[in-house]
């Protein structure tokens, strides 16, 4: 089939402003983690929802980590991105992982909680944490140190330490799959539940979730390495890869604006988040864990942009509490 001029001319034109990143005013750019991954998932979803039901044109762009895209975001060439509450908090601050504080990020939502687990291949003898001493772990993370730091709270949920195994250093929770797949481990750290990556791989080797501890003295030591969530208990075939019952660790994730962003794309991002999240569930189970009312709360990481602030306060979620956390993060951040 032959391309009429005009039609080719339309086509270039949209591959060139894809490829130059320069968004014109209806057009938004919202940054992910890599292909593949359960955050670009859930990020292309918001894309197409947002595209279809408001004025704007919403691309998903995957990055290999949030130390990558969340100075591109705070340096205003993006102007969404999707990274975790504990991201969040060290890039506004400046910490671990961020060379400088990144403050002119700011909250739209809170979004799904994330939850993430240790897969080892299904016919591995490795069934508990404790028989991850002397084996091949992913670990390092180097485009995605706060995977380095869920990672290091993992292998304290166990017992164990860097030093106890055999690290084989990826740069991402996706990559940490692929090398268990690849059998360059024999554990994968840092695994979201659900990860598109963690289906491709089950589909050519079988893997299976191995349980975290759940008693007193494992949770203190995962929280005392990430301060952020909390255990969350799955029965077995609730997930691929759940043969078993087992814990993971669960913390949320945000969706990111720039504080420049203006008022009313904020305003109409969020609003049909909300009101588009039946169809939203529809295109990825991940959304089940999105939920409208618990879209703002008082446990804030950054302080929300007023775009998202006016819709909170219109649906009325928006609260006392909440105004004091949001104050305090707003004066932090001039």
């Amino acid at each position: 089939m032959t391309l009429k001029k005009p039609l080719l001319a339309v086509l270039f034109t949209a591959v060139a402003t894809t490829l130059s990143g320069l968004a014109q005013a209806d057009t938004l750019r919202l940054l992910t983690a890599p292909t593949g991954s359960i955050v670009h998932t859930t990020g292309s979803a918001i894309a197409s929802v947002i595209s279809q039901k408001t004025d704007y044109t919403m691309l998903a762009a995957p990055m290999s980590g949030p130390q990558i895209y969340v100075p591109q975001v705070d340096g205003g060439r993006a102007q969404f991105a999707l990274l975790n509450a504990a991201d969040a908090h060290e890039a506004f601050n400046g910490g671990v992982g961020y060379r400088e504080a990144y403050r002119n990020l700011r909250l739209a939502a809170v979004g799904f909680t994330n939850e993430l687990g240790v897969i080892v291949r299904r016919d591995s003898d490795i069934r508990t944490g404790a028989d991850l001493k002397g084996r091949r772990v992913s670990g390092v993370f180097s485009a995605h140190k706060t995977c380095e730091q869920l990672a290091s709270a993992q292998m304290a949920n166990f017992g164990l330490e860097w030093d106890d195994v055999n690290v084989v250093p990826v740069t991402h929770s996706r990559t940490a799959v692929q090398a268990l797949g690849e059998g360059r481990v024999e554990a994968a750290m840092c695994v979201p539940l659900g990860q598109a990556i963690v289906q491709e791989i089950n589909a050519q080797t079988p893997i299976r979730f191995i349980s975290m501890n759940n008693d007193d003295a494992a949770v203190a030591r995962t929280r005392a390495a990430f301060p952020a969530g909390e255990l969350a208990g799955y029965k077995a075939g609730d997930s691929v890869g759940l043969i078993d019952d087992a814990y993971v660790w669960s913390y949320p994730f945000y969706l990111a604006v720039n504080k420049d962003v203006p008022d009313d794309q904020v305003y109409a991002v969020v609003k049909a988040i909300s009101e588009n999240i039946v169809e939203l569930r529809g295109i990825s189970g991940v959304f089940n864990r999105w939920i409208p009312e618990g879209m703002v709360n008082a446990n804030l990481n950054l302080p929300v942009h007023a775009g998202a602030k006016r819709f909170y306060e219109e649906k009325g979620l928006w609260n006392d509490n909440i105004e004091k956390a949001d104050a305090a993060l707003q004066e932090a951040a001039r």
